[in-house]
C-alpha cells in the first residue's frame, strides 16, 4: 500500500472531523468562483452599462476573499495538524521516515483540496445564474440571463485555490520537521501561548474600549481619518486584553460564589472553562473584531437598500423638475407626459425663488442664495405632502432647507442668524428651524430661505427670478420610457446646469442609480457577510473539538464517580455558550458604536438593518453552536 493509499484511507476515517470544514471550504470556493464568474459575465455588464464597472468590482472581491480564506485555509489546519501529532508520532515510531509522514500529510491536503475545489466550482456552476439574477433583481434590471459557464472563472479559480492549497500542504509536509520525536507525543497537552492574567491589563482593556467608544460618539464634524484609526487601534488592542485578562478574571472572581461554585459540578466546569478560555483568548478576541466588522459590513450594506426610498422621497420630491423661466415649455411637458397613462399627471406647481446676496452663519464672506416666500413653501409642502407647514411669527423669522451632506450637523442653523445684503440695506433674519432635505429637487438649489411674504416681494425683481417647475405623476418607479423622452426633450430645450445646479432632475434616474449601486453593495456584502460567518463559526468548532478529543479522558473520570451523562451535557454547553457567546456579543457591541457613527456620517437609518442583520447573524451563528455542542458530546462518549 503506497503513500497515496493511507492518505486517502486517513481522509474517508477522519472524514466526520473533517465535514465542517470541508463544507467551508466547498462555500468559500463557490463564493469566489461566483464572484469571478459575474466578473468575466459580459451579460451583466451589458445590462448594467458603463456606469458601474462590474468586473473592476468584483474582482477586488474576490481578491479580499482569497486572502480571507488563505488565513482560514491556514488557521484550521492548524487545528488538524495539532490534533494528529501523536498519530505522527505513531508513524514514527513505525519506522516510517519524516519524509514519508509529510508527504502522506501533503497528499491529504492535496485530495481534500482538489475534492472541495471540483465542488466548489460544480456548486458554483450549477448556482451561478441563481446568483446573477439576484443581483440583476437587486440592482433593479428584469432581464433573461442565458446560463453559461466562463472558461476564465473555472480557470483563475482553479489556479488561485491549487496554489493556496499547494502553500497550505508544503506548511503541513515542513511542521513534520520541526518537532522532535517527544514533543510530538506532548503536543495535545500544550495550549496556546496568552498573557497572564493581571489586574492592570482588565482596566486597561476597559478603558481603551471605553475610550474608543467615547471617540465614536462624538459630533461627527470633529472626525478625522487620524481619530478613526487611532479608535479602531484602541477597540482592537483593549478586545484582545478583554479575552486575555478580564474575562479569566471575571470567571476567577464568580470561583468565589462558593454557594454556586459548589454547587453540582460547577466546580469542575468552571475550571475547565477558565481553562478553556485562556486557550482560545486569541482566537476569539479575533472572532469578535471580524464579527463586529462583518455585521458593520452588513449593516451599512442593507441600509443603503433600506434606506433608498426613504432618502429618494425626502430629496427627489418630484417625479420630474426643471428649472426654467420658459412657460411654453411647461405645455410641451405636459404633452408628452400625457402620451403615457400609465404615469399620469397627478399635480404640479411653480416654485418662485429669488436670488439675493447676504451672509450666512459661520461664514465671513457674502453669498448668494435663494429665497422662497412663506405661501409658495406651503403651497409646495401641499404638493408634496409635507407634513411641515410653516408660519413665521415676523419679518426677522426665518427656516432653512438645506440637503444633509456627510459630515454636517442637522443644527448648524438653528438659532443663528442669516442676513440679506441687497441695496446697501441689510436685513437679519433669525433660523427658527431647519429642515435636512431639498424643497426642490436634490442638486437643483443648494439652500433655500423660507421667509415671509412680504421680505420676498421686497427682494423679488424680474431679473432675480429662478423658476423650478415641478411635476408628480404615477408609478414614478416604473417610468423608464417616460423619463427617456422627457430627458431627450428638455436637453434640446435647457442647458444641463446652470452654474452651480443641475437645472434637470427626475426621480427615476436617480432611483435606478441609487438602486443599481444599493443592490450590488448589498449583494456583495451579504455573499462576503455570510461568508466570513462560515468561516469564524468553523474556526471556533474546529477549537472546541480539537479541546474535546483532549477532555475525553477527564470526563470519562467524572462518569467513574457517578456524574450523570445528564449533567456532563449540561456542563459543555454552559461552557462551549460561553466560549460562543462572548466574540458575538463583544461583536455586536462593537459594531453597533460602529454603526451609530456611520448612520450619522452617511446619514441613513440603521435601526431595522442593524435588527435584522444581527438577528440573521446570531441565528446562523448558534447554529455553529448547537452543532459544536452535539459534536463535542458524541467524541466524549465514543468508545474510540
Amino acid at each position: 500500500m503506497g503513500l497515496f493509499d493511507i492518505a486517502f484511507k486517513n481522509i474517508k476515517r477522519n472524514f466526520y472531523n473533517y465535514f465542517l470544514y470541508f463544507l467551508s471550504l466547498i462555500f468559500c470556493i463557490m463564493i469566489y468562483f461566483t464572484f469571478t464568474s459575474i466578473q468575466y459575465n459580459t451579460q451583466i455588464q451589458e445590462i448594467v452599462g458603463a456606469s458601474i464597472h462590474l468586473s473592476i468590482v468584483f474582482k477586488g472581491a474576490a481578491i479580499v476573499i482569497a486572502i480571507f480564506v488563505t488565513i482560514f485555509i491556514w488557521y484550521s489546519n492548524s487545528f488538524f495538524i495539532k490534533k494528529r501529532k501523536k498519530e505522527v508520532a505513531l508513524y514514527s515510531l513505525l519506522g516510517i521516515r519524516k519524509r514519508q509522514i509529510g508527504r502522506m500529510l501533503f497528499y491529504e491536503n492535496i485530495v481534500m483540496g482538489i475534492a472541495a475545489l471540483g465542488a466548489g466550482i460544480l456548486m458554483g456552476s450549477l448556482l451561478s445564474k441563481v446568483f446573477i439574477m439576484l443581483l440583476v433583481r437587486l440592482m433593479g434590471f428584469s432581464a433573461n440571463i442565458m446560463f453559461s459557464i466562463p472558461l476564465n472563472a473555472v480557470i483563475n479559480t482553479s489556479v488561485v485555490f491549487i496554489i493556496l492549497f499547494l502553500i497550505t500542504s508544503i506548511h503541513g509536509y515542513r511542521l513534520i520537521y520541526r518537532f522532535k520525536l517527544i514533543e510530538l507525543f506532548k503536543a495535545e497537552s500544550k495550549g496556546e501561548r496568552v498573557p497572564k492574567i493581571s489586574i492592570f491589563l482588565s482596566v486597561a482593556s476597559v478603558l481603551l474600549i471605553g475610550v474608543g467608544y467615547f471617540i465614536y460618539t462624538r459630533p461627527v464634524s470633529s472626525f478625522t481619518a487620524f481619530a478613526i484609526l487611532i479608535t479602531l487601534i484602541l477597540t482592537i488592542i483593549g478586545t484582545f486584553m478583554l479575552f486575555s485578562s478580564l474575562t479569566l478574571l471575571i470567571i476567577k472572581l464568580s470561583m468565589k460564589n462558593k454557594r454556586r461554585y459548589y454547587k453540582g459540578i460547577n466546580m469542575i466546569g468552571t475550571s475547565q472553562l477558565l481553562y478553556r478560555i485562556k486557550g482560545s483568548a486569541r482566537t476569539l478576541a479575533t472572532i469578535a473584531i471580524l464579527s463586529a466588522a462583518t455585521l458593520t459590513a452588513m449593516e451599512v450594506s442593507a441600509s443603503f437598500y433600506y434606506d433608498l426610498s426613504v432618502n429618494l422621497q425626502k430629496n427627489y420630491g418630484f417625479t420630474y423638475a426643471y428649472a426654467s423661466n420658459d412657460i411654453s415649455i411647461d405645455k410641451k411637458v405636459e404633452a408628452t407626459i400625457a402620451k403615457y397613462p400609465k404615469n399620469k399627471l397627478i399635480t404640479s406647481v411653480d416654485m418662485d425663488f429669488a436670488k439675493v446676496k447676504g451672509r450666512l452663519p459661520n461664514f465671513s464672506e457674502e453669498f448668494y442664495f435663494y429665497i422662497i416666500s412663506e405661501s409658495n413653501y406651503n403651497e409646495i409642502a401641499k404638493v408634496r405632502g409635507l407634513k411641515d407647514k410653516i408660519q413665521l411669527k415676523n419679518n426677522n423669522d426665518s427656516v432653512v432647507f438645506q440637503q444633509i451632506l456627510n459630515m454636517t450637523s442637522e443644527f448648524d442653523y438653528i438659532g443663528k442668524t442669516i442676513t440679506i445684503n441687497e441695496n446697501n440695506e441689510k436685513l437679519p433674519l433669525k433660523v427658527v428651524d431647519f429642515k435636512g432635505y431639498s424643497l426642490p429637487n436634490s442638486s437643483m438649489i443648494r439652500l433655500v430661505v423660507v421667509v415671509k411674504d412680504q421680505v420676498y416681494n421686497k427682494y423679488r425683481t424680474k431679473d432675480n427670478i429662478y423658476r423650478i417647475k415641478g411635476y408628480i405623476t404615477d408609478n414614478k418607479k416604473d417610468s423608464a420610457e417616460l423619463t427617456n423622452e422627457l430627458t431627450s426633450l428638455l436637453s434640446e430645450q435647457l442647458p444641463k446646469n446652470n452654474g452651480d445646479f443641475f437645472t434637470v432632475s427626475s426621480y427615476y434616474s436617480d432611483f435606478k442609480g441609487g438602486l443599481t449601486l444599493s443592490g450590488l453593495i448589498i449583494f456583495i456584502g451579504g455573499l462576503l457577510g455570510l461568508l466570513f460567518l462560515v468561516a469564524t463559526g468553523s474556526i471556533i468548532f474546529f477549537k472546541q473539538l480539537s479541546e474535546a478529543n483532549d477532555d475525553k479522558n477527564r470526563y470519562e473520570i467524572l462518569r467513574n464517580i457517578g456524574v450523570t451523562n445528564k449533567e456532563i451535557k449540561a456542563s459543555i454547553s454552559k461552557q462551549i455558550f460561553i466560549v460562543f457567546a462572548l466574540p458575538l456579543v463583544i461583536g455586536i457591541m462593537h459594531s453597533l458604536v460602529a454603526s451609530t457613527l456611520l448612520s450619522k456620517i452617511l446619514k441613513v437609518n440603521l435601526t431595522l438593518p442593524i435588527i435584522i442583520t444581527v438577528s440573521a447573524y446570531t441565528v446562523i451563528y448558534m447554529i455553529y453552536y448547537f452543532l459544536t455542542v452535539s459534536s463535542y458530546c458524541n467524541i466524549i462518549n465514543s468508545n474510540t
